[in-house]
């Protein structure tokens, strides 16, 4: 039998939480399409991921009431569904 405080001797199981409900704000939606991402990532990629969920968030906040969004800046991103 194996030793399961021994590192390497168990595989780590990570339970992810499910994908956000939808907002029904177009601009949010789209930021945290980026969470989908995240468990296909490597960890070291978690932070850019993250940062475009901020950086996306960030957008729609500072946008103008009333007036169509911003198109979206370039990232190496994409979040599920966008195309």
């Amino acid at each position: 039998m194996s030793d399961p405080t021994v590192p390497g001797e168990a595989e780590a199981v990570v339970r992810w939480p499910g994908v956000p409900e939808e907002t029904n704000d177009p601009a949010v939606d789209r930021a945290l399409g980026f969470l989908a991402g995240i468990p296909d990532a490597p960890v070291a990629g978690h932070v850019d991921i993250y940062a475009a969920v901020h950086d996306s968030l960030l957008e729609a906040l500072d946008a103008e009431p009333g007036l169509p969004p911003a198109a979206p800046r370039e990232t190496s991103l994409n979040p599920e569904g966008a195309s």
